[in-house]
């Protein structure tokens, strides 16, 4: 978690949904234990950011699933 809040800059991480949740949860400063709540579908977008500055962490998209071509 220290190696992503002290980017400057966006990071990408492609992983599994059960990491993810985990990641999600500890960047909110929860315990891990906490992304067992957070949904998410196979191949879903989801975004990690802050609010004003860096002692805002927020989730800015979750489960964004692609859609359908027409």
């Amino acid at each position: 978690m220290q190696r992503l809040r002290g980017r400057d800059g966006n990071a990408l991480v492609f992983s599994s949904g059960h990491f993810l949740r985990v990641l999600a949860a500890r960047w909110l400063g929860e315990d891990p234990s906490a992304g067992r709540h957070f949904v998410l579908g196979t191949a879903a977008l989801c975004a990690l950011g802050y609010d004003h500055d860096r002692a805002e962490p927020v989730i800015r998209l979750w489960n964004q699933l692609p859609q359908p071509a027409s």
